[in-house]
Parts: C-alpha cells; sequence; structure tokens
C-alpha cells in the first residue's frame, strides 16, 4: 500500500518569507465543516507569524492563561464553527455537557431580559456590515457582563476547538486595559495580522465566495437545527483548501 503524500500550499504574506502548509489528506471529498480543524490550522501558522514578526519589533503578547476579559465579548462565529461549538458541546460527558448547556440558557435569559436578543439576532442576520449599529450591539452585550459558556476558572475549556475569533484576538498591551475597551479610556493594543481568517471561514461557502454568514456564538445551540438544514458542497480536500486559500488571499489580506 503506498501513502499519499502531504500537499503543500505556498501563501504569500506581502512581506517577509511566504507561509507554507502543509495537510495531509485522507478523505476523498469533504464539506468546509469536515475541514474546519484544517482551517484552524492556517489561522495557527499566520498568528504564530505575527508572534515572531511581533517580537523582532520587541514587542510580546499579553493574553495567556487567566487572563479572560475577552472572554466576556460578544464572539462572531461561522456557521461552520457554530455547528462545530454545537457538536463539541453534544461530545462532553453528561456533567459538563449539562452544566455548558445551563450557561448557555442563562445567556439566552439574560438578553431576553435585557431586550438585547431581538436586535441582536436582527443586526447579525440582517445588519452584520453596519459598523455602527454591530459596535452598539457588541456594547450593549459587553454591559450585560456574561461569561462565554466554555469559561472554566478563568480559562478557555475548549482553547484547542475555540472560533477563529478568539483565535485571532491578541493584544500586545498590558491585559489590564482589556477591561475598559468600550469605555473613553480605551487604549489596547490589538493585533492585526496579514490575514482575516475569520472573514474569509465566514464569506466561504465550500466551492467560492459568499456573503458573510455570521451569528454571535451565544446562539449556537439554538442555531444549530436550522443551520443543519443546510446543503453544504463536497469537494476534494485539495480543491477546497485551495479556494479557501485563494479568497482568503485575494479578498482578506491586511494592506500594509
Amino acid at each position: 500500500m503506498t501513502s499519499t503524500p502531504p500537499t503543500t500550499y505556498v501563501l504569500e504574506t506581502g512581506c517577509g518569507e511566504p507561509l507554507r502548509l502543509n495537510f495531509l489528506w485522507t478523505k476523498d471529498t469533504v464539506t468546509a465543516l469536515d475541514l474546519l480543524p484544517a482551517f484552524f490550522s492556517v489561522a495557527d501558522a499566520i498568528h504564530t507569524q505575527s508572534r515572531r514578526d511581533l517580537a523582532e519589533m520587541g514587542k510580546t503578547i499579553g493574553c495567556g492563561p487567566g487572563c479572560s476579559t475577552c472572554c466576556h465579548q460578544l464572539v462572531p462565529v461561522s456557521e461552520y464553527e457554530a455547528l462545530h461549538l454545537a457538536k463539541i458541546v453534544r461530545s462532553m460527558p453528561a456533567p459538563q455537557q449539562d452544566r455548558i448547556t445551563r450557561r448557555f440558557m442563562q445567556a439566552i435569559t439574560a438578553l431576553e431580559e435585557s431586550a438585547l436578543l431581538i436586535p441582536l439576532t436582527d443586526t447579525y442576520a440582517n445588519h452584520a456590515h453596519d459598523k455602527h449599529r454591530a459596535a452598539e450591539i457588541r456594547k450593549r452585550y459587553w454591559d450585560l457582563k456574561i461569561p462565554c459558556p466554555f469559561l472554566e476558572d478563568n480559562c478557555c475549556s475548549i482553547h484547542a476547538h475555540r472560533p477563529m475569533a478568539c483565535r485571532q484576538y491578541l493584544v500586545t498591551s498590558d491585559p489590564a486595559r482589556c477591561s475598559k475597551i468600550y469605555s473613553s479610556e480605551q487604549s489596547h493594543e490589538i493585533v492585526l495580522h496579514s490575514f482575516d481568517t475569520g472573514g474569509a471561514l465566514a464569506s466561504f461557502s465550500g466551492e467560492g465566495i459568499q456573503n458573510s454568514r455570521i451569528l454571535p456564538h451565544i446562539l449556537s445551540l439554538l442555531a444549530e437545527r436550522s443551520i443543519r438544514r443546510q446543503k453544504y458542497p463536497s469537494l476534494s480536500p485539495q480543491q477546497m483548501m485551495s479556494r479557501f486559500l485563494m479568497i482568503l488571499a485575494t479578498c482578506f489580506a491586511r494592506k500594509a
């Protein structure tokens, strides 16, 4: 039996060495949901490069274990990631699954009681690119002080499976500044990576580019059933990764 060699992809970053990404595919056809771990690997490679570039400039990442202020923000996720998060919850041991599910439901109750649930769902469903409206919704959500359901002992309990938005969010400033992100005293320094992998994933249909389809992470369990009704395209993993990287490079590269 002959083994299949890994497929190598080269992602030009616009400055410095290009990223070389190697994947060993084991399936003939996949959906974007199947390839989500590989997309996460792409993001992690980009963010590792960001760390190296910052180190060369004498800057370090302020984020780390126990630093959980950002885990109270509203996290935008793609539909693929919403299904992924729901699957993670369903696969947990019963006591943990009950605990995490209860937190999701408590968050929904808090949104309903604050009259934010309907504006929140409407904004993400119909006005996601209205920056002013989205910023207002994020601020209102922040004011409710809702912790991420996966936050346990001030650490992410699903760190290896966290969404793109969480992977991308890094600061070089003192983590203490993050508590003032929606105030006039805001002074934290967010890292801008060479590519917006979260935006690319939300705009990837599995075949090509689509209008961005995102929702708040806190609605992942509620939205699971309706999202699963959709039929996602199947391609060879080589084709799908090539198309994702093309969209990432051509539409979601940040200008230097």
